[in-house]
């Protein structure tokens, strides 16, 4: 079982994105490789790791990433509570300088999208099938 599926530098030079900081980085990409690692029954290793797979990380990574920094914005002063649901907690925020609308997923949300993420892309690759036989 790989720990970290994708580096700095894939993400950087070959995915093609610099939007979370080096610094930062690695507690993602351990966090996002956790959950890939989950869902495929740690069956990813030296042999079989791709850049489908580091994709795939990448695209967790900044899910990740951004969950993260919605919830830091929480008490900046121009963000501004939109709505509130209360049972499962989900809060939704807009930013009152841009007008985006950005929604923080609870948990159970978090864990759909990041399922979702990996399923797009790693289902039909044999790595998430867990059942026996015919």
């Amino acid at each position: 079982m790989l720990t970290e599926l994708v580096d700095y530098e894939y993400y950087k030079n070959l995915y093609g994105d610099s939007s979370i900081p080096e610094s930062s980085f690695k507690k993602y990409a351990i966090s996002a490789s956790s959950k890939i690692n989950l869902y495929t029954f740690n069956r990813i290793n030296k042999d079989t790791l791709d850049d489908n797979i580091r994709n795939t990380t990448c695209e967790l990574i900044n899910l990740l990433f951004e969950q993260d920094q919605l919830i830091a914005k929480l008490n900046e002063p121009n963000s501004e509570k939109a709505s509130e649901t209360v049972g499962p907690h989900s809060v939704s925020y807009v930013n009152k300088s841009n007008l985006k609308f950005q929604r923080i997923l609870n948990r159970d949300e978090l864990n759909k999208a990041c399922y979702q993420i990996i399923a797009d892309h790693l289902l039909m690759t044999g790595l998430m099938y867990c059942g026996g036989r015919y």
